[in-house]
């Protein structure tokens, strides 16, 4: 015999309650309804208390219309008869978060999951209602947070829908056909920017947004035409839809030929992801990606270089150890040793953004990447059968060097010291650029250049000397700025390029606006290291100037004749003014001021302020420690490496050879007992619910309702108050699954608020009366992981720029 599959009547309740995310998108689903149904124009209201939505659309035209469409769950839509839909699912999403009412040409349905159960009223009325109107009463009104995250996730998600949205009397929705875009054809609209996200929208709808390593560029798709979609329309069916496939060729074209335009040294960090998800896979011309694509992040700083680079360096770097090596720090917090370790020259040390890069957690996967990336470049250069010369640097292996061996022998030795310790003609001009430093600093920090040159308006450092292992130059960003003694010595030899370094320091120290030692270097600090080195420029080149003309003075009152390049750049400068005052133009640098700023001494050297500040530094002011033996260090941190990576390597066969050999049955008699005691507890619990609970019987207290009973409250009041709401169907700080309830809103709903300070970064971009909650959940509901991606994405969007 052959029989019909049917169906439960809990599946209702699954179709209802399970695909049942947020109240915006639920909203969502009645306007895509809308759509479905010709409408032209839908107006939304939601309020604390409930919500109405009204379209002019076609509505329930009959008995049998109400019957097929709106009683029954499941009923395919015909190929052609709708934008959206498919299996008319989605107005079950608001039947659980209201008891609605919903009134359609001489029909009106009423429904109340929590009263009714899954059955609907049914009535004719005489008042014929055109289209479609559904007023709803939430079952929990929502708070002034929730109804602002609610709208602003209907404003982030229904942007281009081909019908005229009012949201509270605020028309949401643009038209793309009169928008600028970078290329349109009969499938979509496309937009391109130099990194982030792409979001792509079915037919005006937010679907997803593609992270930026896929296409290598960030950008905006909204199509013309219907993209099949998975039942919940999270992501994109790519591998079966023609409309899909025809897209993305199309935008993969348009993101190759934005990136080549960018210019050669101008690349994004999408770009750099997906070149590393290029090596891996073998895809591409492997010998351009590894020549020629940046890969690899190095420090200090944020160096980004090739893979054929990183090999060399490792190769051939210049200090007194092993070769072929380097280490990665793996945490941000040691990417300030790892500068300081990289600036001492012991190895070439990988900022930890390789590592996210690639698609890695831990250093043993990044050294296993390297792995197959080599293997795949032997398999390219077999297929190219000797047709291009390659070099060798691909074939090394390199050696990983543990971090934490390293960076626990590295000692900083970092001190002040006197002027003293300079000769005679050095102190000369030190002497002479050190007023001139503490003037420029104080530019620098927002002072400005005053009469005589004086800088007054920002922070007055004290200009001094040190010594140290890693730094150039130091700061505590409020008091002093200290130079490395070894770079001022060099002002004997090369005065005029070691002056110009000193300067360029300054900005340097001044741009960390605090403390220097064990500060790493972040997007601000470059912004501002970036805005005072060009802002400043006309200042600095004057203080060069009154420098020179300090130095060669000093020179000269003691009946020396003054040469070099500092003299010639003085008369050489001097020289140009007196050609350019003859035909009427002022000089080259005005001299207003400058018998002042000559004869202006630098406050003299403080000895106790110098043994003060050694007291403060860490190891200063001591006896200087023994030389660090770097070639044993390391060869011991090599050895730390290799054993972390054969402990993970195991570790990882023994996880797949648990998971390959595991059979029913197979996790023993502790399995067995943790499962008989489970089930135990859930019919002792669900025994004492059915005399505690009122209506409480053995059908409507599955497992899962007993489960979350007993362990997501913490007495009888509470679990007879979350009978009676059932709590458990509207989301709670722990889902009745957890396994399969994963979805951003059961994460965030419901969640305590404990991070109520708002991020400086984020503030520019917030609108009024949103939380630090609330921007997470929209970003969530929008699809994002990070929430300074979703503000400016928004903000884009809101100023009709790129999105």
């Amino acid at each position: 015999m052959r029989y019909p599959f049917e169906l439960d009547p809990q599946i209702i309740h699954h179709i209802i309650y399970s695909q049942a995310g947020s109240i915006g998108k639920a909203v969502i689903e009645l306007i895509m309804n809308s759509v479905d149904a010709d409408a032209g124009t839908v107006i939304i209201n939601i309020t604390p208390e409930g919500f109405c939505c009204r379209d002019d659309g076609r509505g329930f035209a009959s008995y049998d219309d109400v019957k097929r469409y709106f009683g029954r769950f499941g009923t395919p839509h015909q190929e052609g008869d709708a934008t959206y839909g498919r299996f008319r699912l989605g107005r079950g999403q608001i039947m659980a978060h209201a008891r609605t009412l919903w009134r359609s040409q001489c029909w009106q349905m009423s429904v109340d999951t929590r009263e009714m159960g899954y059955h609907y009223d049914l009535e004719e009325i005489t008042d014929s209602e055109q289209g479609c109107f559904i007023s709803g009463e939430w079952y929990d009104p929502l708070s002034s947070q929730e109804r602002m995250s609610c709208l602003q996730e209907i404003r982030d998600l229904v942007r281009y829908t081909p019908v005229t949205v009012h949201l509270n009397g605020t028309i949401i929705t643009r038209n793309p056909a009169l928008e600028t875009w970078d290329a349109e054809d009969d499938e979509a609209w496309y937009r391109l920017r130099e990194d982030g996200a792409v979001s792509v929208y079915n037919q005006g709808v937010l679907v997803r947004h593609d992270p930026g390593h896929i296409w290598g560029v960030g950008g905006l798709i909204v199509s013309k035409k219907p993209i099949a979609l998975n039942v919940s329309r999270t992501e994109i069916l790519r591998k079966t839809c023609p409309v899909w496939k025809s897209i993305a060729a199309r935008f993969g074209e348009l993101a190759a030929s934005f990136s080549d335009n960018q210019g050669k040294h101008r690349k994004t960090e999408a770009r750099r992801e997906k070149t590393a998800r290029a090596l891996l896979s073998g895809e591409g011309d492997m010998q351009s990606l590894f020549n020629g694509e940046e890969v690899i992040t190095l420090l200090p700083g944020k160096q980004h270089v090739t893979l054929e680079h990183f090999i060399r360096k490792c190769c051939h770097y210049p200090s007194a150890v092993d070769k072929n090596c380097f280490t990665l720090a793996r945490y941000a917090r040691h990417v300030p040793r790892g500068e300081i370790i990289a600036r001492a020259g012991i190895a070439p040390v990988v900022h930890p953004v390789t590592l996210t890069r690639f698609g890695c957690h831990e250093p043993e996967e990044f050294m296993e990447c390297l792995s197959r990336i080599r293997s795949n470049l032997v398999a390219y250069r077999e297929q190219l059968s000797g047709q291009r010369l390659w070099g060798g640097g691909w074939r090394e292996e390199l050696a990983l060097i543990d971090f934490e061996a390293l960076s626990a022998n590295f000692i900083d030795r970092t001190q002040m010291v006197s002027e003293k310790n300079l000769d005679k003609e050095t102190r000369r001009a030190w002497t002479a650029l050190r007023w001139c430093l503490a003037e420029y600093a104080v530019v620098c920090s927002g002072g400005e250049a005053g009469y005589q040159s004086r800088a007054y308006g920002g922070i007055r450092f004290q200009i001094l000397l040190g010594e140290s292992t890693s730094a150039d130059a130091w700061t505590d960003g409020e008091t002093y700025i200290a130079y490395n003694i070894d770079i001022v010595r060099r002002l004997k030899s090369d005065a005029l390029c070691t002056a110009s370094q000193l300067f360029s320091l300054t900005e340097h120290e001044v741009a960390h606006q605090g403390d220097s030692l064990d500060c790493g270097h972040d997007e601000a600090f470059y912004q501002r290291f970036h805005d005072i080195s060009t802002l400043c420029a006309p200042d600095r080149q004057r203080y060069m100037h009154v420098w020179l003309m300090k130095y060669t003075t000093s020179l000269e009152a003691e009946g020396k004749r003054a040469t070099g390049t500092a003299w010639r750049e003085r008369w050489l400068a001097e020289r140009a003014s007196t050609g350019r005052e003859k035909k009427g133009l002022p000089g080259v640098i005005s001299n207003e001021g400058a018998e002042a700023a000559i004869s202006a001494q630098p406050e003299p050297e403080d000895a106790a302020r110098l043994s003060f500040l050694n007291r403060q530094l860490n190891g200063a002011g001591t006896a200087a420690p023994a030389e660090t033996d770097w070639n044993s260090v390391v060869a011991e941190g090599i050895e730390q490496a290799l054993k972390k990576q054969a402990a993970w390597l195991l570790h990882q066969q023994e996880r797949e050879n648990e998971l390959r050999n595991r059979e029913p049955g197979a996790d023993g008699e502790e399995y067995e007992d943790m499962l008989q005691e489970h089930e135990e507890m859930v019919c002792e619990q669900r025994a004492r619910y059915l005399t505690l609970l009122p209506g409480a019987t053995s059908e409507l207290l599955t497992d899962a309702i007993v489960c979350y009973l007993y362990f997501d409250t913490r007495s009888e009041e509470e679990e007879l108050d979350a009978w009676a709401r059932r709590t458990w169907e509207k989301g709670s700080s722990r889902p009745v699954n957890r396994c399969e309830d994963t979805t951003p809103e059961a994460f965030f709903l419901g969640a305590e608020e404990e991070d109520r300070e708002i991020p400086a970064s984020w503030q520019p971009l917030m609108q009024e009366g949103e939380t630090r909650w609330s921007i997470r959940r929209n970003a969530a509901a929008a699809g994002f992981i990070n929430e300074m991606d979703y503000l400016e994405w928004r903000s884009d969007s809101a100023a009709g720029e790129p999105s």
